[in-house]
């Protein structure tokens, strides 16, 4: 995966709510249609937004409706209404405000009670809730993966050194000049390996390219 695309800026494979597809149309930036006639993704995207109110997160009736900030700024819902053989070990405790939510394949839905439209998620194998909130993450994300072959301790550029970088063994993300650099870091590093640990799992899929619908859980 190129450097450009392990970045949660990057609204190609991370789009607004309002970049998103809307449900059972043919959006050319998403979608095309395969040999059988058969709309399917044509590359993978995942929206990302912070919890901003979980008032109704526990109520299965509402969709387990939460409010969520995404990074336009703007404020919009996600509705849950899980298929049973989906939840797997989710819990709907884990939506909770300040956390930061991924769905992968999220689509616009109008909804008529509404009267607007919002994220509806039926298939929770594909929804990822990391406990912090989207700034810090926002600041992880730009500070180590967007970063590329920079030392994380003395950011020297490592492009000359070819495969003798140090890694953290922990999150294979912060990368390093020399063993010493790594160990003059680790003090620093070890607040947020954790959080790297975390994105891995969000970055770790081809986003170009299409070959099947990859979950967050199997």
């Amino acid at each position: 995966m190129s450097n450009g695309a392990v970045s949660l800026q990057n609204f190609l494979y991370f789009p607004v709510f309002s970049m998103l597809p809307q449900a059972d149309e043919l959006d050319a930036n998403y979608y095309s249609e395969n040999c059988q006639g058969i709309l399917m993704p044509s590359r993978t995207w995942c929206f990302v937004a912070e919890i901003v109110s979980d008032a109704l997160s526990q109520e299965a009736v509402l969709g387990h409706r939460v409010e969520v900030r995404d990074l336009s700024g703007n404020i919009h819902s996600i509705l849950f209404y899980p298929e049973p053989s989906t939840v797997g070990f989710f819990q709907f405790d884990e939506l909770q405000t300040g956390c930061t939510i991924f769905i992968r394949y999220a689509q616009r839905c109008f909804f008529s009670d509404l009267a607007t439209e919002a994220i509806k998620v039926e298939d929770m194998n594909f929804v990822k809730i990391i406990g912090c909130n989207l700034d810090t993450l926002m600041y992880v994300s730009q500070a180590c993966l967007d970063q590329g072959a920079t030392c994380q301790a003395c950011h020297s550029g490592l492009g000359t050194l070819g495969g003798s970088v140090t890694k953290c063994e922990a999150c294979q993300a912060a990368v390093y000049c020399s063993p010493s650099c790594r160990q003059a870091h680790v003090g620093v590093h070890k607040s947020y390996c954790y959080l790297l640990q975390e994105l891995g799992t969000v970055f770790n899929v081809d986003l170009d390219r299409f070959v099947h619908y990859v979950p967050f859980r199997n």
